[in-house]
């Protein structure tokens, strides 16, 4: 069945007492991500992943998003900071089911579309680790959820402004962006947003541009960053970000996948697929 969007119309239909703190920007950025459509695919579901953007109310009715330090036992990407999330499992009903599923065995956030409501499912980003990656963006408006974490996928959990991807340098008056950075960040003495220009590692090789941001727990960067950097857009559009996103040359993100499949797949089409109509909330 089709997802079941919430009403966040600032006209007709006022938000659930729950978001009472949110302001009215907020509340049009979740409108424009539960507006918010990706094109469809045929990339096959054994290779795919999701993780789940988990926004929430925070400090001046802000929106902030909840992020994992992995744990330092991982095999992979050991201590750096990521979205909850894993690969899709045959058992898994939807991508949506997969981030549920995996934001609850990672941090304890419950299985509850009532407490965690559905916004959007972005198109998907393609992982160094060959994964193609979709990104289930989701509201908790229940304020009694308690995070649990699983010692062995997440030693921390902490939060960052969503607006804040969209800096290239904290600015006044954002005042949640700079309660959220270190002290020499949140006064301009070190960088808050920097990004390096490198190779994607597929046959063509094409220009891939990496971004991170400082954050007051560590640094937040990859494609968790530009994971964020996406949601961030979509949510405060027409803004967009302080920064060049792109490389000079960069390739479309399904491009990326395509050529990064090429060699196996020479028929693979495009755009990417997003089976909404299965999602399972």
């Amino acid at each position: 069945m089709s997802p079941s969007k919430p009403p966040y119309d600032l006209d007709d239909t006022p938000p659930p007492l729950d978001m009472d703190p949110l302001t009215e920007t907020s509340l049009l950025a979740l409108n424009n991500l539960v507006e918010y459509t990706p094109r469809e695919d045929t990339f096959p579901m054994e290779r795919r992943a999701a993780v789940m953007v988990a926004l929430f109310p925070g400090r001046h009715g802000d929106l902030y998003v909840l992020l994992n330090t992995r744990a330092l036992t991982l095999r992979s990407h050991p201590g750096e900071v990521s979205l909850p999330g894993g690969k899709w499992e045959q058992q898994d009903a939807s991508l949506v089911h997969t981030a549920r599923r995996e934001a609850w065995e990672e941090i304890g956030l419950e299985i509850d579309s009532d407490k965690i409501r559905f916004l959007t499912l972005l198109e998907p980003f393609y992982s160094r680790a060959g994964l193609i990656v979709t990104p289930v963006v989701c509201l908790i408006i229940d304020p009694y959820q308690q995070p649990s974490l699983n010692p062995s996928e997440v030693s921390s959990i902490f939060s960052h402004p969503l607006e804040a991807f969209l800096f290239h340098e904290p600015i006044e008056p954002q005042e949640p962006v700079l309660h959220s950075l270190p002290r020499p960040i949140a006064t301009g003495e070190q960088p808050y947003h920097t990004f390096s220009d490198s190779r994607w590692p597929s046959p063509d090789n094409p220009p891939y541009r990496f971004h991170t941001f400082q954050s007051k727990k560590q640094r937040i960067w990859g494609l968790t960053a530009d994971i964020l950097i996406q949601v961030a857009e979509i949510a405060y559009s027409p803004r967009k970000p302080q920064f060049e996103r792109k490389a000079p040359g960069q390739l479309d993100r399904v491009e990326i996948i395509a050529s990064s499949f090429s060699a196996q797949e020479d028929e693979m089409k495009l755009p990417v697929s997003i089976k909404r109509g299965k999602a399972n909330l």
